[in-house]
């Protein structure tokens, strides 16, 4: 990616980094201070936030966007606005949360793109990180045909109740940890996820109104 080498000049190892404190025998700087000094331009305290949270930033576009490469590429726009702007973040410990918007944000960027390769036909990319092949080595034949029936599901749904749908019974965010990250209201994203849960559900044939065990399906 072009634009890979800015992430890097900002994310240096960190023992090389000058200014960097000595982290031995110390407790790890809190999400507060790393933004603190990150907004005094020291180097090391961006590469911590790069590496405290880029695992989890991955993981989620991953299945957002079921698409390796994309989400690759979402990953490194996520953290370039995330530094670029912030000094515009309120809640400094609250950083996790407002890198998962961010995240989302550059998701619906990169759906409403394919969208468009799609209408003129030249969106020919694989869909390579589907629910079905993220699936835990060991599972059953049986789930994983599950899994693909879910995938053809998500994949005929619009963009929004989508990404509202899997951060709510895929990464298991409650209702408004989902609104919050699609930046929009608490009834809003209880409508988007409502929208996909009877898309999904009559795609698989299973009853919108069945208690679950683990996760529920109703949102009242």
């Amino acid at each position: 990616m072009a634009h890979a080498w800015l992430i890097d000049a900002c994310c240096a190892t960190i023992p090389w980094v000058k200014g960097a404190p000595s982290l031995v025998g110390l407790p790890a700087p809190g999400d507060g201070e790393l933004v603190a000094r990150a907004r005094r331009d020291e180097a090391w305290a961006r590469e911590a936030i790069y590496r405290r949270h880029v695992g989890a930033i991955a993981a989620v576009l991953v299945r957002l966007l079921g698409r390796r490469e994309e989400a690759e590429d979402a990953v490194q726009d996520t953290f370039l606005v995330a530094f670029t702007e912030l000094a515009r973040l309120r809640d400094t410990d609250a950083l996790r949360p407002w890198l998962i918007r961010i995240a989302v944000h550059q998701a619906h960027r990169r759906f409403r793109r394919r969208r468009l390769r799609r209408l003129l036909g030249l969106d020919r990319a694989r869909d390579d990180a589907t629910l079905e092949s993220l699936a835990a080595p060991g599972t059953s034949p049986e789930v994983r045909a599950e899994l693909a029936l879910l995938d053809r599901a998500l994949a005929a749904l619009l963009a929004a109740p989508r990404v509202a749908w899997v951060l709510r019974y895929v990464e298991g965010y409650d209702l408004e940890g989902v609104a919050h990250a699609c930046g929009c209201s608490l009834a809003t994203a209880k409508r988007r996820i409502a929208a996909a849960r009877a898309r999904v559900s009559a795609h698989l044939e299973v009853p919108t109104d069945v208690p679950g065990d683990v996760k529920e399906w109703r949102d009242d």
